[in-house]
């Protein structure tokens, strides 16, 4: 099947250049854009409105490492006005590959269109040597930073840049709209805040390095991983040790997504008691995050629970509202 798919990919990256040269955009004609994964289609919509058309990548339930490319992406970005991507190696096992085919140089990195949201951000887990022998290492750091709960203020400010450069006519509306975003967002980052407190200190266990930069902004102590180095499933001697660990340090808390709740995982909690706790790895895959801010909320709620921390009282229905057109 991939390679069947990698033979379509290669057809299409050599006839799309000639078939489907892209048409230059119009002043008032809406942005096409393409994102790598939903979190970011939701702060586009929010920043862009009725201006943009955006589609996803990633769905919401994959491993973001192993996202397979289709030929639909290809056609896709050739026709796209704008590329929209976390950045930080996180997307490297498809974009790349699929800017090569797309015959559209606006979305090449330095392209006008190219909008990387990870530019300014402070990542955490640098490695200081690159060797195969430390797993799927990433050389600009821990790219999962759609999950820590600043990542929602930081991205909306690089997209609003980015759409402002693509269409200054439209410039104000892009930056009214992005404030209005920035203004929805206290309210739920008070409520973070306060589960936050709480969270200090705790123990849990994950499975790939998904929570860093969730558990370093609110000081939870993070006991082991399952994997045992980045993208190196485990093995039995491993998981011995991490089930050792777990009963010497007294945790009883595995998180793992979506796509990682394996047998893995099954097998070190029915081995130390530990609750396993599913989280959002990004928006869509797991009922009740369509939205970044959902999804944090989900995040947030869910390992609340795990560690028997009681959940403020629900906003008001209104406050969930998507940004208004100004």
């Amino acid at each position: 099947m991939r390679l069947l798919q990698r033979l379509i990919l290669l057809l299409l990256a050599i006839v799309l250049p000639w078939a489907s040269a892209r048409a230059e955009r119009s002043p008032g004609d809406k942005l096409k854009v393409v994102a790598t994964i939903p979190d970011l289609v939701d702060l586009v919509r929010e920043v862009g409105g009725e201006r943009v058309e955006v589609s996803t990548i990633a769905r919401g339930k994959e491993n973001l490492h192993n996202v397979i490319a289709r030929p639909s992406h290809l056609v896709a970005l050739s026709k796209a006005d704008a590329l929209v991507q976390i950045g930080l190696s996180l997307e490297t096992a498809y974009i790349p590959g699929l800017l090569e085919g797309c015959g559209n140089p606006q979305v090449w990195p330095g392209g006008k269109g190219f909008i990387n949201c990870s530019d300014g951000w402070e990542a955490i887990q640098v490695p200081v040597v690159l060797s195969r022998q430390g797993g799927d290492l990433h050389p600009q750091g821990n790219p999962h930073m759609n999950l820590d709960p600043r990542a929602g203020r930081h991205c909306v400010k690089r997209i609003c840049d980015g759409l402002s450069k693509l269409a200054p006519e439209w410039q104000a509306e892009f930056e009214a709209r992005r404030d209005a975003y920035l203004a929805k967002l206290e309210a739920p980052e008070k409520r973070w805040a306060a589960l936050g407190e709480q969270f200090k200190g705790r123990k849990f266990v994950e499975y790939h390095q998904e929570y860093n930069y969730f558990a370093q902004h609110y000081g939870l102590a993070l006991v082991a991983n399952l994997e045992v180095k980045p993208g190196i499933p485990p093995t039995p001697n491993h998981l011995a040790e991490v089930i050792e660990k777990m009963k010497a340090e007294q945790c009883d808390v595995i998180v793992t997504a979506l796509w990682s709740k394996n047998d893995f995982v099954q097998r070190v909690a029915e081995a130390t008691g530990a609750k396993v706790v599913e989280l959002p790895n990004m928006c869509g895959g797991i009922a009740g995050t369509d939205t970044w801010i959902e999804m944090m909320d989900v995040l947030h709620e869910r390992l609340a629970k795990a560690f028997g921390i009681p959940l403020p009282e629900k906003p008001a229905p209104e406050a969930q509202k998507p940004t208004q057109k100004p």
